[in-house]
């Protein structure tokens, strides 16, 4: 229960909201009435779980289904279950403005938390009404409020939209569930200290660790009920440590990485199935396959097949012991506080994960390595064998043969796909599309079910509000997909009268890409270096970064073009004349090419190859203050400076020491603090190769 004032809100919200967080499903009897011994079976499940607090009759309890007295039945149960010892949330969206306050008195009245609200879906078709409705609720209640910003609701709010809504007095935050990383991230960045934002996905935790800002809270998701028991609440663990700060790869990689896998398939062709519908029903069998008593979906929502609740069986069981199917086992001591479960002996055996499908890990940090990717365009089977044995960090498809660059077949993406490794990366490029938007947001969709980890979206002769439609209209396509989407412009594009390449990342952020591509489409000997400076390209690479975006480069490029390559230092470099054969793009890839590209490119990255030979070490003037260390190892140069440019705004008195491991970042630091004005007082490499830099503010 509720014990904070209105004013208090934002207080108890930063105070409360912390760790995983879990929302219900509502179980129906076989006669599609609530069945309410189910629901307290649920709830008493999740808290097993070591779960902070869970909402009620969210997206994924299916309110739009329930009647105003059903909805309220289940707060009844709910909150006599949780007995102001948990932390409880009511979803109260309602097309009706009254029945939304209706739900919202009564959820106060009987001992609620927290109110979650997302737009009306039939009539909200602007922010400001969404913003109007919000604080309509705001000011008809005393509890806090969280802002559900998702596209089942028909609109999802830009980051200045949501900022205006957390400023409503006891709007004390937002779930951040858009499915587009690029608006996530601009919202933790640009609210993240003032309001809670929470992505309820853990991909958003490395993005966190790069880019120097935490997420205190997993707002709220069904992973706890489907990846634990209350015997091993591995993800319960993870999140919770996650949240503090702590985010350890190894226990990820051995006790969750494979379900999660697991998931990330099924729900993406749940999502499909159902037309971009949250996936209800697939949620709901995965639960009763872990003890729960879900019941069935209403329509107009689907059951699964009997084939694909045997095939979601088999494949869960593989990475579960499932409830009915447990042996006596020794696990290890269960520590108890409170409500809160946590195994302090877990298996050390790491889960394997499923034997195909699944989307490679996209760019974390935008870039999945420390440093340049290596990038091979290919346009068959033999050729995309050739570039990952030559050790190729992403393998993409195109056609050469269309004018202009075109799209490779959708059987070589499906059949290349069906080879490379889950774990890498295989993307697909559409080419130079036409200012169409539906016809490219075709393309894009075909691209997410071939499992594609980005697909490339490129312009020449489009205005420039024609290629922000084609690619909003892309990002919708995508929804419910892990395939990322990647704005392209040609450095050239001016022999064309085409769209101007300096324009590359503003079109890449207004159209919500995850990423950017600036490529060539001239095969006369001319090379990207011919149209864009090196200095241009940086300042780009630079900006891009700083947005959190991932960027690419390409263009003709040779191994030459290495030095000027790694001084801009993005996050992928794209070549296929330089690792054909015999330098002739016609001729087919070649992996020893690709092997000596990629040596090459390494040399740079770990410094062998000094790049900024000329660059000059500053001297120390002994200066005395605070002393802060960001460790930037492993980290990619965006994760760097954008936690260095936290630290600069909230201390400028403490003396910051970033410990470096790329010979590119650290060269990319350095630029970043002189050009802001801060003063770098030693830079010293230590005998592991790391080297440190101090900067005052």
């Amino acid at each position: 229960m509720a014990k904070y004032t209105k004013n208090e809100a934002q207080e108890w919200a930063g105070e409360h909201l912390k760790g995983q967080w879990s929302t219900l499903v509502t179980p129906f009897t076989p006669e599609d009435q609530v069945d309410e011994a189910a629901l307290r079976h649920e709830v008493r499940h999740v808290r097993s779980l070591g779960t902070r607090g869970a909402g009620a009759t969210w997206g994924i309890g299916e309110f739009w289904s329930l009647s105003q007295d059903e909805r309220l039945r289940i707060y009844d149960i709910v909150s006599d279950e949780a007995r102001g010892q948990w932390p409880i949330a009511a979803h109260v969206t309602n097309n009706s403005a009254r029945e939304m306050l209706a739900l919202a008195r009564h959820a106060e009245g009987v001992g609620f938390d927290l109110l979650i609200v997302a737009p009306p879906s039939v009539m909200a078709k602007t922010e400001a009404q969404v913003i109007e409705y919000v604080q309509l609720l705001a000011e008809h209640t005393n509890l806090a409020i969280m802002f559900y910003n998702t596209p089942q609701f028909g609109l999802v709010m830009s980051a200045q939209g949501l900022k205006r809504l957390c400023q409503i007095s006891n709007v004390v935050g937002v779930k951040e569930a858009s499915g587009n990383r690029a608006l996530s991230l601009e919202t933790h960045l640009l609210m993240g200290k003032e309001a809670i934002i929470s992505v309820p996905d853990e991909w958003i935790f490395w993005n966190a660790r790069e880019m120097g800002f935490r997420q205190q809270v997993m707002f709220a998701n069904t992973s706890d009920w489907r990846f634990d028991t209350p015997e091993a609440n591995h993800y319960v663990q993870f999140v919770d440590r996650a949240c503090e700060g702590d985010l350890d790869d190894k226990f990820y990689d051995t006790h969750l990485k494979a379900i999660k896998e697991l998931s990330d398939k099924w729900w993406g062709l749940a999502v499909q199935k159902f037309g971009g519908a949250l996936p209800v029903s697939m949620c709901k069998y995965w639960g009763s396959l872990m003890g729960l008593q879900t019941g069935p979906v209403r329509l107009p929502h689907k059951e699964l097949s009997p084939q694909e609740k045997e095939q979601l069986k088999r494949e869960l069981a593989a990475l579960r012991p499932l409830p009915a199917e447990k042996k006596e086992t020794s696990v290890g001591q269960r520590d108890v506080l409170g409500d809160r479960v946590y195994v302090t002996s877990p298996s050390s055996s790491p889960a394997k994960g499923p034997s195909n499908g699944g989307h490679s890990t996209w760019l974390r940090t935008p870039a999945a390595t420390s440093g340049m990717m290596l990038m091979v365009s290919v346009q068959n089977l033999e050729e995309a064998l050739e570039a990952e044995r030559g050790g190729a960090d992403v393998v993409d498809i195109k056609n050469l043969q269309e004018a202009m660059v075109g799209s490779g077949n959708p059987l070589v993406v499906k059949e290349v796909r069906a080879r490379i490794p889950a774990d890498k990366h295989v993307s697909v490029t559409l080419g130079v599309v036409p200012n169409q938007p539906g016809t490219v947001a075709m393309a894009v969709y075909a691209a997410a079910q071939l499992n594609a980890t980005s697909v490339k979206v490129g312009f020449v002769r489009a205005d420039y509000d024609t290629a922000v439609e084609v690619l909003r209209a892309a990002r919708e396509a995508l929804q419910g997909s892990t395939t990322k989407l990647v704005g392209s412009l040609f450095a050239d594009n001016p022999l064309y009268d085409g769209l101007d390449p300096h324009l590359t990342v503003k079109l890449a952020k207004d159209g919500q890409c995850d990423g950017f591509l600036i490529d060539t489409l001239t095969k006369d000997g001319r090379n990207l270096f011919d149209f864009l400076t090196e200095q241009e390209l940086r300042e780009m690479v630079l900006q891009g970064k700083q947005l959190g975006l991932s960027t690419a480069l390409s263009g003709h490029l040779r191994i030459e073009d290495l030095d000027e390559l790694a001084r801009i230092n993005p996050d992928i470099v794209g070549v296929r004349g330089a690792v054909c054969s015999t330098g002739d793009r016609n001729r087919s890839v070649a992996w020893e090419a690709v092997a000596r590209f990629k040596k090459e490119l390494d040399r740079r990255k770990s410094g062998e190859v000094n790049v900024h030979a000329s660059a000059s070490t500053p001297a120390s003037n002994g200066a005395k203050a605070g002393w802060v260390v960001i460790d930037g190892r492993g980290k990619s140069c965006a994760g760097v400076l954008a936690a260095l440019t936290q630290q600069m705004e909230h201390d400028r008195s403490s003396i910051t020491e970033a410990i470096l491991a790329d010979a590119l970042n650290i060269y990319d630091v350095i630029v970043w603090a002189e050009q802001a004005g801060h003063k770098l007082l030693t830079q010293r490499q230590d005998t592991d190769g790391t080297v440190r830099v101090l900067i005052q503010p």
